[in-house]
């Protein structure tokens, strides 16, 4: 499925997948207004009866129910692709995917079983979070089995914090919804799990729309895509290898208990993670 703005892109997959004798639908709907919204009720129904579904979008549709729903209950294999361009995908897509594989389970694993983390930089990031209990999540691409789902391009593990336990100050050095690649750093204080200040003016009407729950501190991933780059656009950014970024909103699909209709990423350079007091090597 796709918007207006990947419709080109999308249909050159769809053409793709006709050729090798797949049966493939391509579906197209109006762009979402923000990451998370929810994907026409008859675009949900699809979803459910596909063996497997490609999502490009301009806005993510990954934390949505209807992805969620047909992944878990239906079992469809989903990528999701919001904001892809071709660039994108001739740089970070082609990859060995086992090494990859390898790598972020190997990395998940040692989330799973912290109780807490530190996250700092040299630009000022100073974190602490718990995870004790939360389960982390290997994006690897490998979409093979019943229900499996991720971003492309992949290569990311990732974990989401217990609420109301992350406190510090995060440096933004990367890139940022709604600013993309930015040029001077962006500064948030977090205090008992939500940011105490909104960086980005287009935030702030999502915060009166939807509440508090729009600054819950929802995810903390690392990215370990070695042909990823920093662009400015977060589907890329956050995989590449050599950044962390926090998630602020939707935790569901992390194993939260935080259910609001937003999902947005912030993307950090050269990240120190300490699980229990170890450093992970990444």
């Amino acid at each position: 499925m796709c918007d207006d703005k990947l419709c080109k892109l999308a249909y050159e997959f769809y053409r793709l997948a006709q050729s090798q004798g797949i049966e493939s639908s391509c579906f197209l709907i109006k762009p979402r207004q923000m990451h998370g919204q929810e994907p026409p009720a008859v675009v949900a129904e699809a979803l459910k009866k596909a063996d497997a579904a490609l999502l490009f979008t301009s806005m993510s549709l990954s934390h949505t129910k209807a992805r969620k729903i047909a992944s878990k209950k239906y079992g469809t294999r989903i990528g999701s692709l919001p904001g892809v361009t071709l660039a994108m995908l001739n740089r970070a897509i082609c990859l060995n995917y086992s090494n990859l594989a390898k790598k972020t389970t190997k990395l998940a694993n040692s989330l799973t079983k912290a109780k807490k983390i530190e996250v700092y930089t040299e630009a000022g990031t100073h974190l602490t979070m718990s995870v004790k209990g939360r389960r982390g999540f290997s994006d690897n691409g490998l979409y093979i089995k019943s229900g499996a789902f991720g971003n492309l391009p992949a290569g990311e593990a990732c974990i989401s914090p217990l609420e109301g336990t992350a406190n510090g100050q995060l440096v933004i050095d990367g890139s940022a919804p709604f600013l993309g690649k930015l040029k001077k750093s962006l500064k948030i204080k977090i205090k008992n799990g939500y940011a105490e200040n909104v960086p980005i003016a287009k935030m702030r009407p999502l915060v009166h729309l939807y509440g508090r729950k729009i600054l819950n501190v929802a995810e903390l991933g690392i990215g370990l895509n070695p042909k990823a780059k920093v662009t400015g656009s977060i589907l890329e950014d956050e995989k590449s290898l050599g950044t962390a970024h926090i998630a602020f909103g939707n935790n569901k699909s992390f194993g939260g208990r935080v259910s609001c209709p937003s999902h947005l990423d912030f993307v950090f350079l050269k990240p120190t993670v300490i699980a229990d007091g170890i450093k992970i090597k990444i």
